[in-house]
């Protein structure tokens, strides 16, 4: 495992932590891929509570570009955002990301 990947992680389990902070579920789990059936990662309402469901087959890089842009939308109006955070979320909101 390289130091990129390391990092990574880390900013996976900061993205998850900064979601959870603010009330947000976060469930990294085994999505079902059956013959005319397409399950994906995303965020969802469930019981009145937000989840954002990561399917765990997904590379590290992707599960935090996927939870980065999900939690974009709600941290511009409710979310308190570290710096080094706030950086990559404004990168992944950059065309041609």
């Amino acid at each position: 495992m390289g130091p990129g990947k390391n990092r990574t992680e880390t900013l996976l389990q900061e993205l998850i932590a900064m979601a959870r902070g603010a009330n947000i579920e976060v469930r990294t789990e085994r999505l079902l891929r059956e013959v005319g059936y397409h399950a994906r990662s995303g965020r969802c309402r469930v019981r009145g509570k937000e989840l954002i469901i990561i399917d765990r087959d997904l590379p590290v890089r992707d599960q935090v570009d996927l939870l980065a842009t999900e939690l974009k939308e709600r941290a511009r109006a409710t979310l308190e955002i570290p710096p080094h955070l706030r950086f990559l979320l404004r990168e992944r909101s950059r065309p041609g990301y």
